[in-house]
């Protein structure tokens, strides 16, 4: 059970490099351009939910290849004809996703999932079987696969940004064809070679037709009241809503849609307001305005957001998410100076300004400047004070992800109202428009630490809260619908009556004014000012469940654990019984392999040692994620951009990973153990390390420009990507001398896992924050150490001399590599 592989040739061809680069790239690229389509449409828990059974398939596909392989081993030709397979899959998946009938079930985690899975799959029996192959050479094959990892991370964005998902999506096939007809000529089979450039041609006609035509895109799903659709698609859906979508504008960052609603009647009336939805969440409103202020005084008034406006006359004013130019019209309707805003979306400020003559031009204003940027990173940059800090409906950001979850927003934790009441004048205010009353409450709770820490004692600081409410029975008139105010200096008496004055004359209701009206919950804080959080959610979940009502977590959110609209205690069910179940299955097939292995004749010896790889796998799979997704979150507000920062990252982890891959090509086998034990001490050390060393760095050079705040990133990152790229092509390498088949069974383990830690780390993250999931990855990389230094001292590194020795092999059925 313990010969050398005899289907590893002496050297890898240029082409086969070339194949596994351009077909990893089309994988990346492909999975970040699905999650963003079905961003579009769909929950982003579910979207990540669906994701990531479908990158599922690239372990699994690992797992049927050494099923595969024990009858027919393949050599050239498999990896070719895959990599065909693979590039025709591509464009037939989304054409079934959403061209045909299966369209009206994409809120089934099922049907997506199990569209989704073939080109991972696919992808999967391709790149395992080349690693099989070519076990001697791990170091180079996982340098040219890390690599085009890296340029499909940033690539895509290019592509989202000029052709959107769907074309994105398409592109992917043109890329695998034309990888596989790289394997193919570099092999000099230059009939299955012509046949991969022969089919990227085609793919890219019909993508180029696409373009045109647009006979794939977004389908009008009917998901009328389907609780997994976003809002624009129950409402397009709605047969007794007339909605039609006038521009569409994709980015990297989200598709952006302006919907004009017909009145009553079914007539369009072009003086009504245009409707701005991103990802077809709850829309920003741009209004019909000619330049005459006084037209829409009554408007404007009538409308919740005004109130801070109208009584406190904000010179300076700071807007976080502008939107269509609503919140600017609040602003100039009082006389502000100074209009400051940082819109993330960047089709908004070109929708708007496109629509010109309807909105009169109001990005344009001489005391207007909209900057396309994350708010609480602009703001921070920009070292100016404000009257108002204003942001309304801003929510949790989705970004689409590598096998990644989501990249939270950090505008409503404790460190972020921190930040906004240092940046307010003395008597300035912070304004926070949201839908839901569960949620201003949550942004209280969190808003009163964020007062503590800027000195404000629990017992003055209900005296620095506003707070109204639309009656229930106007909610339909749309999602803004409560608002807090939040202020630096003490606010009660006068203001504070006059605030709940104005609210009632408004048609609004008052839900919190300090001394003029103090109603149940908010109370239980005016009457008890040291009411910990803890206890004021204890007692609020007590009277909650005497009528009926579900528990909510409004605890305090921070910036390690940044989950605010998710109100719910404890993982998401559907996260958990996923994280089992894939944990479960990839131990199950471990012990049904090991037992496999152990009647066929292994030794006691070859077993444990067969299953102490499985566990090397497994940590290296979960180890990365966990890593990876938390320096995501880590750096979202130094880098301001979500889609920047997860293209930086993974493009600085992937690309130095891919170097530290090709490094390991230079050492002997013996040594091989070693250079592990090197690489995970490294990964620890700089987890130690980066405590300090990000803050620091992070402090000072937030100021810089974006160009060197990536930089930066990528330098920092460079040690890190390095050490991790170091120990799983290791691991293959060593494999491949022990088995024939150990390789595709423990790439397939490593799949299944790297899956495992993607919802590991958001599930951790919700539970102890993602300092905490940093801390398990590299108590991970600990165990690899450990593995690594037990093999060592084991002395089974001397069971071979070095790679250079392994015999050429005879031709397989597939035919032989050059």
């Amino acid at each position: 059970m313990s010969e050398r592989n005899p289907d590893a040739p002496r050297s890898l061809s240029t082409g086969l490099l070339v194949g596994i680069f351009l077909i990893t790239a089309s994988g990346l690229a492909f999975e970040v351009a699905l999650t963003r389509a079905f961003s579009v449409l769909l929950r982003y828990h579910f979207v990540f939910l669906a994701i990531s059974l479908a990158t599922c398939g690239i372990g699994i596909g690992g797992l049927i290849d050494y099923l595969l392989a024990r009858r027919s081993p393949g050599g050239v030709d498999c990896l070719v004809r895959r990599g065909l397979a693979l590039a025709v899959i591509y464009p037939f998946s989304v054409y079934l996703l959403f061209a045909t009938p299966l369209s009206a079930r994409l809120t089934s985690v099922w049907v997506v999932s199990g569209i989704c899975i073939l080109p991972f799959l696919m992808s999967g029996l391709l790149l395992s079987r080349a690693f099989a192959l070519h076990s001697s050479q791990s170091g180079r094959l996982y340098f040219a696969d890390l690599a085009g990892a890296a340029i499909g991370s940033f690539g895509v964005i290019a592509v989202l940004q000029l052709a959107g998902a769907i074309n994105a999506a398409l592109a992917c096939g043109v890329l695998a064809a034309a990888g596989a007809a790289a394997i193919g000529l570099g092999a000099r089979r230059l009939g299955v070679g012509g046949a991969g450039l022969a089919l990227a041609a085609a793919l890219g006609v019909l993508l180029g037709l696409n373009m045109s035509l647009r006979v794939v895109d977004l389908p009008l799903m009917p998901l009328h009241q389907d609780p997994f659709a976003k809002p624009l698609y129950q409402e397009l859906a709605d047969p007794n809503i007339k909605a039609r979508i006038v521009t569409s504008e994709w980015n990297a960052f989200a598709r952006t849609d302006v919907v004009w609603f017909a009145d009553p009647e079914g007539e369009f009336d072009p003086l009504d307001d245009l409707y701005i939805y991103t990802d077809g969440e709850v829309p920003t409103n741009m209004i019909a305005f000619d330049g005459d202020l006084p037209k829409l005084e009554g408007r404007l008034r009538s409308f919740i957001g005004f109130l801070p406006f109208e009584q406190f006359r904000p010179k300076s004013v700071m807007l976080i998410g502008p939107g269509g130019g609503l919140d600017i019209l609040l602003g100039l309707a009082v006389g502000s100076e100074t209009i400051v805003g940082a819109e993330l979306n960047p089709s908004i400020p070109r929708i708007v300004r496109q629509h010109g003559e309807f909105n009169g031009n109001i990005y344009d204003y001489a005391n207007v400047n909209i900057a396309v940027d994350e708010g609480r990173s602009f703001m921070s940059r920009s070292g100016a004070d404000y009257d108002l800090i204003y942001m309304a409906l801003t929510k949790t950001a989705t970004t689409a992800s590598s096998s990644l979850a989501l990249v939270e927003s950090y505008i409503h934790t404790q460190d972020a109202f921190v930040e906004c009441l240092q940046h307010l004048t003395p008597e300035g205010k912070i304004a926070f428009v949201c839908q839901e009353p569960a949620l201003l409450l949550r942004t209280l709770l969190t808003a009163r630490e964020a007062l503590r820490e800027v000195g404000v004692p629990y017992e003055q600081s209900m005296d620095h809260f506003l707070a109204a409410g639309l009656p229930p029975h106007m909610y339909i008139t749309g999602p803004y619908r409560n608002i807090l105010v939040i202020s630096r200096n003490s606010i009660a008496g006068e203001d504070a009556t006059a605030f709940a004055e104005r609210a009632i004359v408004g048609g609004l209701d008052p839900v919190y004014a300090p001394g003029a009206y103090v109603p149940v919950p908010l109370s239980w804080l005016a009457e008890n000012p040291t009411m910990s959080p803890e206890e004021f959610v204890t007692r609020y979940n007590v009277e909650r469940s005497r009528s009926g009502g579900m528990s909510l977590n409004l605890l305090p959110c921070t910036d390690d654990s940044p989950f605010v609209v998710d109100l719910s205690f404890g993982v998401p069910a559907q996260f958990s019984r996923f994280l089992i179940g894939a944990l479960l299955a990839a131990v199950v097939v471990s012990a049904i392999l090991l037992l496999v292995l152990w009647r066929e004749g292994g030794s006691r010896r070859e077993v444990g040692r067969m299953g102490a790889a499985v566990v090397y796998f497994m940590f290296l799979g979960s180890g990365f994620m966990l890593v990876e997704t938390a320096l995501i979150q880590k750096l979202v507000l130094y880098l301001g951009y979500p889609v920047l920062t997860l293209s930086t990252l993974l493009f600085a982890v992937l690309i130095s990973g891919s170097l530290g891959s090709l490094f390991t090509q230079r050492f002997g086998a013996i040594a091989l153990p070693r250079v592990v034990m090197a690489a995970a001490a490294g990964v620890v050390v700089y987890g130690i390390i980066s405590m300090y060393l990000y803050p620091a760095v992070i402090s000072a050079t937030l100021s810089y420009g974006i160009v060197w705040r990536a930089l930066i990133t990528i330098v920092m990152l460079f040690p890190l990507g390095f050490c991790m790229g170091v120990p799983f092509p290791v691991g293959l390498r060593v494999a491949g001398e022990w088995s024939t088949h150990a390789v595709p069974w423990l790439w397939g383990v490593n799949g299944l896992m790297s899956v495992v830690g993607s919802v590991a780390a958001m599930s951790l993250a919700k539970l102890w924050g993602f300092s905490h999931v940093l801390m398990v990855g590299w108590a991970v990389y600990v165990g690899v150490l450990v593995i690594a230094a037990l093999y060592s001292g084991s002395g089974a590194a001397a069971v071979y001399e070095s790679d250079t020795t392994v015999a050429p092999s005879p031709p397989s059925s597939g035919g032989q590599a050059s």
